[in-house]
């Protein structure tokens, strides 16, 4: 019995077992896996995600996709910025506050979406793939409730759309 319990500690010690650690990984394999899916398209998870969500909220200010996609000023600038420049966006100075600017998909933002949705989806179903339907549910209960219960101590925490 003791033999058990010193390999269990000694298997919690390896960092390889760490949780940080394993979401690492599982990022960097869901990233690579979206790429090769939606390779055709070059668009990048970050680069979908703030399509759906404009597609899904609607229009919005940067700042406030921004807490959507739990992005931190930087980086969603960077992924608007692109997403402008490919004309699958577009920003105008809000009507209320002119230092603030509202991002809406365009048409051509639409159409991609349209197309990369089921490439997004073949791509969850790859990451997922070991798993059997009932782990599925049960792993995204609990990444969701991490990241939830988490919230506050990120650099950029979630934010509801307004």
């Amino acid at each position: 019995m003791n033999d058990i319990n010193e390999q269990i500690q000694e298997d919690h010690a390896d960092f390889r077992m760490m949780p940080g650690y394993l979401l690492r990984r599982c990022h960097q394999i869901g990233v690579a896996i979206f790429l090769d899916e939606c390779k055709e398209l070059e668009l990048t998870p970050l680069q979908f995600g703030s399509l759906a969500a404009l597609d899904r909220f609607g229009p919005m200010d940067q700042v406030s996709l921004g807490g959507v996609m739990a992005l931190d000023r930087t980086t969603i600038l960077v992924v608007l910025s692109k997403l402008d420049r490919c004309g699958l966006i577009e920003r105008r100075p809000s009507d209320t506050d002119k230092r603030s600017r509202i991002a809406s998909i365009t048409e051509a933002g639409s159409r991609l979406l349209s197309k990369a949705r089921p490439l997004a989806q073949d791509a969850q179903e790859r990451i997922l793939a070991p798993l059997t339907a009932r782990e599925r549910s049960r792993l995204v209960d609990l990444l969701a409730k991490v990241a939830d219960g988490n919230n506050d101590e990120s650099r950029a925490p979630y934010r509801r759309p307004r």
